[in-house]
């Protein structure tokens, strides 16, 4: 902090998060395994599932993860993101990233403690949404019951190990992980056995659609199910300035992560299809998974399975609210929120205040049937890609000599490139969810104008022309032409 007590800088934490710790947070803000994907069958048919899964990493994941390791190892200070959009597009743009990825986690990052809390429901019957209803409002929109205590409890336990520090996230990221993928394993591996012995590999790609589908209306409908589950590349380098050799590390780890996610979806769902548990592909659903463990190998797989959905929500929760928490504390030292907001644990030095905020926001949206809502969450979060791509540009071209320890090959035509199918991608789900589900298109339109609308109302009530706060970092160098240290002392302001 300042001596006038009104500015924090944004310094490094603590540099003690390294490779495989930071494959397990990124494999939980992109993934947390192959739960959800049971739709896309339902949705668009067998073959055509497989070849989205196989696609859309390539096409959109490997995109969006070399512009996040470009910008990561040019720029590894805490807030990530935000301070890519602010250096290369300015203080507005800047916000706007920041507040579009903050009210976005209130849609994701909530969701999670409720599936808990739904899961641990199917086991201990209090725990179900609308038991023991303390207060309820607009039929039942809005609750507090003991589905509501469970979720809040759930939050301040993982809370409680964020405070900790990231490395301790991390670390219990990668045993979540093995607690998650083990069972999908061994369902891999009886289902690699199965379709030998049925020769029944024929049913991992057919029938390629629905009946009664093109190719085009499969695809569509597949899309936002599938990038659903192939989004969140970036959101770790909000974690930036407390990882070890951060532009090494950040590449190492989305290079690791990118092939391990990819084939921790394509084999469960070749042994799901090969299974045979439904002739009408129409009739899959989430939590089939657990349904073909039983039907391979027994009841035991299939409890597995099911256990790993309930584990899989704590590494979501915990990952999601450590990159998460990173955005309001940096938007508060630049003086867009409350200064307390940007405040430190004394021991620990993380960022006690944002996380402690974020959980209250969590637990307000914990009370509501927000389903709808959910559904708004892809729109604003390419929204908010494609903003970082724009950041990703401009960048080339306003700082050439900014030393980049990586650097997308292919000049500014391999930039541009990158950018072609995440665009491609924005616009299609846009329409789509304006057509299907005009609610959810709604409601993320109404984030995204809030993003903007909000920037000279915190601009003129709480920042009032204080300078942005300074960054600490000694591994961001702007090019010869730029004076870093005074663009640090600005909060990389240029």
């Amino acid at each position: 902090m300042s001596n006038d007590g009104e500015l924090r800088t944004v310094h490094v934490l603590s540099r003690q998060l390294k490779t495989l710790p930071l494959v397990g947070i990124i494999f939980f803000s992109v993934s947390g395994g192959p739960f959800g994907l049971e739709e896309s069958i339902s949705s668009g048919g067998a073959g055509m599932t497989m070849l989205m899964l196989l696609l859309i990493p390539v096409v959109f994941g490997i995109p969006v993860s070399l512009m996040a390791a470009e910008l990561g190892s040019a720029l590894p200070v805490e807030g990530g993101y935000y301070y890519w959009v602010k250096v290369g597009l300015g203080k507005f743009a800047g916000f706007t990233e920041g507040a579009w990825q903050w009210m976005n986690s209130f849609l994701d990052t909530a969701l999670y403690p409720i599936v808990f809390a739904d899961y641990l429901a199917t086991y201990w019957a209090p725990a179900e949404r609308g038991r023991g209803v303390l207060f309820s409002f607009f039929d039942g929109q809005f609750s507090i019951d003991t589905h509501w205590v469970v979720a809040v409890v759930f939050m301040v336990i993982l809370a409680g190990l964020n405070i900790r520090g990231s490395r301790v996230v991390g670390d219990s990221s990668l045993l979540l992980f093995a607690v998650v993928m083990v069972p999908f394993a061994i369902l891999s591996v009886y289902g690699i056995v199965h379709n030998f012995q049925h020769d029944s590999w024929d049913k991992v790609v057919s029938p390629f659609t629905l009946p009664d589908q093109t190719s085009f209306s499969a695809f569509g409908a597949c899309l936002g199910i599938v990038i659903w589950n192939y989004i969140g590349w970036e959101n770790p380098s909000t974690l930036l300035a407390e990882v070890d050799k951060p532009a090494r590390t950040f590449r190492r780890a989305l290079l690791i992560a990118i092939p391990l996610i990819t084939i921790s979806y394509v084999l469960p769902m070749m042994a799901a299809l090969g299974s045979g548990l439904h002739e009408d592909l129409g009739d899959w659903s989430d939590g089939d998974f657990a349904s073909v463990g039983t039907l391979l190998a027994g009841h035991w797989l299939g409890l597995l399975i099911a256990f790993g959905v309930g584990i899989a929500q704590i590494g979501l929760f915990s990952s999601l609210l450590m990159s998460g928490s990173r955005v309001p504390r940096v938007l508060a030292a630049d003086g867009y929120l409350p200064r307390w907001v940007a405040k430190d644990h004394p021991k620990y030095k993380t960022p006690v205040a944002a996380i402690v905020l974020s959980v209250v926001i969590f637990a307000i949206f914990c009370t509501m049937d927000f389903s709808a809502l959910v559904d708004a969450d892809v729109l604003t979060n390419m929204a908010a890609i494609l903003l970082e791509f724009a950041a990703f540009i401009a960048l080339r071209r306003k700082l050439p000599n900014m030393v980049r320890p990586y650097k997308v090959p292919g000049g500014m035509a391999g930039a541009l490139s990158l950018v072609v199918f995440p665009l491609i991608f924005t616009i299609w789900l846009a329409w789509s969810t304006f057509t299907d589900e005009p609610a959810a298109f709604w409601i993320g339109i109404i984030i995204l104008v809030l993003g903007v609308v909000l920037y000279p109302i915190a601009d003129n009530l709480l920042k009032r022309g204080t300078p942005d706060a300074p960054v600490d970092s000694d591994l961001v160098d702007l090019g010869p032409s730029v004076d870093t240290t005074a663009a640090l002392e600005r909060g990389l302001t240029v």
